[in-house]
């Protein structure tokens, strides 16, 4: 009678663990198909353009209208020399925004010297000296920005950025943070 009784036991318990595990490989299932619910690229270019009026928002000086600045190339916070197929499009869409707010963004693709220019890595300053870069360029500022990859889902990351106007005296005068979720990583490196 006792091992009847044991033997019922370890049956039901064995039903209701596979009931279980049935349970959590459905809602897993269901997890794995909306991944990528977080991101929606009709929305990527809008949060860059919030992100471009956010930054002149929060300015602590007028950025003039009539003079120029040069936007560059988001880069990734731990290796400052490289940017990404993201990081290049964002700072695309904010020069752009930026243009459409009334500002004079200065097309430097084509340019050399002070500007490091690169198809593959976008548009970097390579001269610590801001004040001759300006200068030289005529423009009252730069609107420069890292990012860093954040928290990893199954298969995408959340990126923060981090966007600033700094003037030709190395004075950041603007500065916005942000988040963009849901991305693919691999288009981050």
């Amino acid at each position: 009678m006792g091992y009847k009784i044991i033997g019922i036991i370890v049956i039901l318990f064995c039903f209701f663990m596979s009931l279980i595990s049935c349970t959590a490989d459905k809602y897993a299932i269901q997890d794995m198909n909306t991944f990528h619910s977080n991101f929606d690229a009709e929305k990527f270019p809008r949060m860059h353009e919030i992100a471009a009026d956010n930054l002149l928002q929060n300015c602590s000086v007028v950025i003039e209208d009539d003079q120029p600045i040069i936007v560059t190339s988001l880069v990734d916070i731990d290796e400052m020399g490289k940017s990404s197929t993201l990081g290049r499009i964002s700072s695309e869409i904010i020069a752009g925004r930026l243009s459409q707010q009334g500002l004079k963004v200065q097309e430097i693709k084509m340019s050399q010297s002070n500007i490091f220019v690169s198809e593959a890595e976008g548009e970097f300053i390579l001269s610590r000296n801001l004040h001759q870069i300006g200068e030289k360029y005529d423009v009252q500022g730069f609107v420069v920005g890292t990012y860093a990859i954040g928290k990893y889902h199954r298969n995408d990351v959340d990126v923060f950025i981090a966007l600033r106007f700094v003037n030709t005296e190395d004075i950041i005068a603007c500065a916005y943070n942000y988040a963009v979720p849901g991305t693919d990583p691999e288009l981050w490196w």
